[in-house]
């Protein structure tokens, strides 16, 4: 009868209970051991999901969060704790779990989150659906129009100190003149600086309350009404209803010695 010995490295196991009672196993070179099922507070909400699902879909922020190589926080319960929004992480699991992506209406919000986590697959699959294709393209559309941030801002600032109640709602509007060219300095008596503002009947006055452009953009279609458009896809992106009409030219002129128009 022989003996056969062999040398390995024998790695200590031990076992504890964390806040809740739940076994876990730390290994003893430092590497945490989940426990399979996984209860987690995201922002407040309260999930529970398997450590198989949390580390699925190779490397990304959960996967490595969970490896065993990081230390997690816990909230007090003994849940393990993320910073996130803990109502749109149903949609994180979901895709962990089954592939499924989110609905139209929230995928915008989604796809912060995957990009936060650092999911690249779900991300790109996000990007692939018709409301995020759409958006991408009226965010294109929107960097080559000169100042359009800047205007779209202004107008924001200019009808949130003009509102008024209509019918128990909040009506804000703002008057604007486009200028189409740079002035030149036409006379001695023209004031290039004026308000611009249309004069319509019955003498109905109406002051702009700021003025856009001119913008150089090398879209050549881009005319006032669809500079305006795309202000307007802006405002209803954030919630906003919009109408708008044109009022007319500005009827600002010098009479003396010749009379001279806006």
């Amino acid at each position: 009868m022989s003996s056969v010995s062999s040398m390995s490295k024998d790695i200590d196991l031990y076992h504890k209970e964390d806040a809740r009672g739940h076994g876990v196993t730390v290994m003893d070179d430092g590497d945490y051991k989940f426990p399979s099922v996984i209860e987690l507070n995201v922002g407040g909400v309260h999930h529970t999901t398997t450590l198989t699902t949390l580390t699925k879909g190779g490397s990304h922020m959960l996967s490595a969060m969970f490896s065993g190589r990081h230390h997690v926080a816990k909230d007090a319960q003994g849940r393990f704790f993320i910073d996130a929004d803990g109502m749109l992480f149903k949609y994180i699991l979901r895709y962990l779990r089954t592939g499924e992506l989110p609905c139209s209406s929230c995928a915008p919000q989604v796809h912060r989150e995957a990009k936060y986590f650092g999911l690249e697959e779900l991300q790109r699959h996000i990007e692939w659906m018709p409301v995020m294709m759409g958006r991408s393209a009226r965010i294109q559309f929107q960097e080559k129009l000169d100042g359009f941030d800047v205007n779209t801002e202004r107008i924001l600032q200019v009808a949130s100190r003009k509102q008024c109640v209509v019918s128990e709602e909040i009506v804000s509007y703002c008057i604007i003149a486009i200028l189409h060219h740079q002035q030149e300095y036409l006379d001695s008596k023209f004031d290039n600086n004026h308000r611009c503002f249309a004069d319509l009947p019955p003498r109905q006055i109406h002051y702009c309350d700021l003025t856009i452009g001119p913008w150089d953009s090398s879209l050549k279609h881009v005319t006032d009404r669809v500079y305006l458009r795309a202000i307007v896809r802006e405002l209803m992106h954030r919630g906003f209803s919009i109408t708008f009409s044109r009022l007319g030219d500005c009827a600002y002129a010098t009479t003396h010695p010749n009379k001279i128009s806006c």
